[in-house]
This record gives C-alpha cells, structure tokens and sequence, in this order.
C-alpha cells in the first residue's frame, strides 16, 4: 500500500525531471519478423558462430573439464536458470529464431538479469525506481556536464530515453563512468597503447566504448559462456566477426588470442587459468560481479593475475546482502577482496551510479613500486 502511495507521488516528480531534462521515454520495440532485421545475413553467420562455440562450450560447462573454482555458482548459477528460454532457444538449432531472440535482447530474458532500476515490463509503472534513476542522471551531469556524450551506436533495437533525439538506455550510465574511471587510471602508468582484461563483462556494454578509445588496443572478456554469448552477438554486430573473438576451447586460446592486436577477446571463464601465461594486459577490472560469486572463485581469479597487471579496478558490495534464494547466498564484501599484497590502495569511493548502486564501493589498486617488476 505504502509502496503504490509513494508510486503515485513519484509519478509527478518523474514527469518533473523529465521535462526539466528535455528526456523523453522511447523504445524501438521487439522485432516480430526475422525479415525485418538489418543486416540478416551478417548475423546470420554471428549465429552459426555461437551454436559452434556452444558444441564445445555449452552453458554450464557439462562438456568441458572446469576447475572446482570456476564452475558456474553463487548468484550466477540462479542466475543461469532464470535464462531457461536461451538453453531452448539454441536446442532448436533454428539460425533464424536464434538471430531473431538476440536481435530482440533489450526486451527478453538475455539482459534482463542486469538492469540497475527496472525493466522493460516496469519501464513505465515504477516511477519510485525511475525518480532513482533520474537522481543518478543528475550525478551523471554533473560529471559530463550534460547527456550529450551518452548514448551509443549499435544498431540494434533497445529502449530506454532521449536527450535531443540521441537513444541511451540505463547501463549507458554506468559504462560511461566506468569507461572515465578506467582511462583515468591508466593515466597513471603512461603508456599510449593498453590491453584491458575484465572479469564479467556483461553483454558488453563498457567493452563496447572501451574498444572505441584510442587508448585501448585490445579488451579481453572473461564470462560465463550465457553472458558471452550474448555479448559476441552484441559486439559482433557492431565491430565484425573478424574483430570481436569467440574463443571455444584452450587450443583456440593458444592460437586467437594475439594482444598485439586491436581486438575484443571473449573467453570463457573456465579457461582462466591460461590467462596468466600472457604478459600483456595491463589492468583488470571487474563491476559488480565478484560480490556475486563464491569467495574461492574470487581469490582464484586474484591469484591468478596475469604478472603484467599494474591496476586493479572494483566496484563491489560492501554490504554482504544476503539472498533468499535456494543456497542463501552471501554478497562478498569488497573490503574482504583478497587483493595481492603487491597492490597497494590508491583510490576509494562510494560507487557512482550511486542511487542504483547503494551498496557498492569502488577502489582503485595500484601495484607497488617496489614490487613493479615481480
């Protein structure tokens, strides 16, 4: 009751904002028919790519030998099994029902997991979670001093609002600021050219306008095989299938993965322990996602830093929120990372967007001088 009172009441805040902001609620909509697709046959081939990469890498990783670590678990693995429909969708094999569930992401199960406020259903009725966002959009201008600057060009159908009819949806937020903190900080090393490893990449939102700075060479993506999926569709779609980079197995690591080239790298995360071998990358980043996972899961990656690494970039829950789910599951505090002893903390913060973010805290960790060469 309380909750529909403060609805209605925030309906008129919104509309406020709103028209203050000169923003307007758009969305392009799902697409019905497969003929209707920009581009078909490119995507197409995008498609037949990912049902090869599932032959090898399924989901859950029943076909491959996975360390305990790594196995899909803590949140992910409810998270997996709210995405039933994309299991099926590729059981079916049908190229074209496949495009036509990737082209429509924005409006069904693939990204619905990773909004910050509400979703498409909820897009026009929840006005108490859209004033949160409106708030991290004032945050957000005040950074950039305006929302010129924040939408992005990939083609394919989303919703979300308007500023001078430039299309952003909500994670546009987020990526953007993540992208500023994360060249910021590569500020501090110098070099001119830079390869960027995230862990849990999402469907590639900050990859997207990482790749486009000409301070970054090449991005590698470390996920659960769901999330790369849809992030290879995605990327894919914008970049081309011979610069955006599907690897399937350890031996296809060995042979694609070329840091020396300005490309996007989508690694599976049970292939992580290969990682360490490559002496290029020089920061790792990881949003939201290590809170969501087993604390051994976290340390394994820690541990496992490719030697190169000179910054690390987290923003995480500090909160250790606890769910009702079938495991109880505990968020990790950030506080509790278990950091190399070789980073020293550089940069703390509360997380920006903070209203869509409450909990989380962002630190920026910096290898030490004395340890710069081990």
């Amino acid at each position: 009751m309380i909750k529909n009172i403060l609805n209605f009441l925030n309906f008129f805040r919104v509309n406020k904002r709103l028209k203050n902001y000169r923003l307007t609620y758009f969305s392009d909509g799902p697409i019905k028919d497969v003929s209707k697709i920009d581009n078909l046959d490119k995507k197409r081939i995008i498609v037949k790519n990912i049902l090869k990469f599932l032959k090898n890498c399924n989901l859950s990783y029943e076909n491959i030998k996975v360390d305990e670590n790594l196995k899909v678990a803590g949140l992910w693995k409810n998270y997996l099994m709210d995405k039933k429909d994309q299991k099926l969708i590729y059981e079916t094999m049908d190229v074209d029902k496949i495009v036509l569930f990737h082209e429509n992401m924005f409006f069904n199960c693939l990204i619905k997991g990773m909004w910050n406020y509400n979703h498409y259903e909820t897009a026009n009725k929840d006005y108490n979670t859209l004033l949160l966002f409106l708030k991290d959009l004032e945050l957000y201008k005040i950074i950039f001093e305006g929302f010129s600057d924040l939408s992005n060009t990939n083609e394919i159908n989303k919703w979300g609002y308007k500023f001078d009819n430039k299309k952003f949806h909500y994670l546009d937020i987020s990526s953007k600021i993540q992208k500023n903190l994360i060249l910021n900080s590569l500020n501090l090393i110098g070099k001119s050219k830079t390869n960027i490893l995230e862990i849990g990449g999402g469907f590639g939102s900050l990859a997207e306008r990482l790749f486009e700075s000409e301070k970054i060479n090449s991005y590698t993506n470390v996920d659960i095989p769901s999330s790369l999926v849809t992030a290879y569709y995605y990327l894919a779609t914008k970049y081309g299938e011979d610069i955006v980079e599907l690897i399937d197995t350890k031996s296809r690591l060995d042979e694609k993965l070329n840091l020396d080239e300005k490309k996007i790298f989508l690694i599976p995360s049970a292939f992580y322990s290969e990682i360490k071998k490559y002496e290029k990358y020089d920061l790792l980043c990881n949003f939201a996602s290590f809170s969501e996972m087993d604390f051994e899961t976290v340390k394994n990656y820690l541990e496992n830093l490719p030697k190169s690494i000179n910054i690390i970039v987290t923003s995480n829950s500090n909160s250790e929120l606890k769910y009702k789910n079938s495991n109880n599951f505990k968020e990790i505090k950030v506080d509790k990372f278990p950091i190399p002893k070789k980073f020293v903390l550089g940069f703390s913060s509360v997380q920006i967007p903070f209203y869509s973010n409450w909990r989380y805290k962002t630190q920026i960790w910096l290898k030490s001088p004395l340890n710069a060469e081990n």
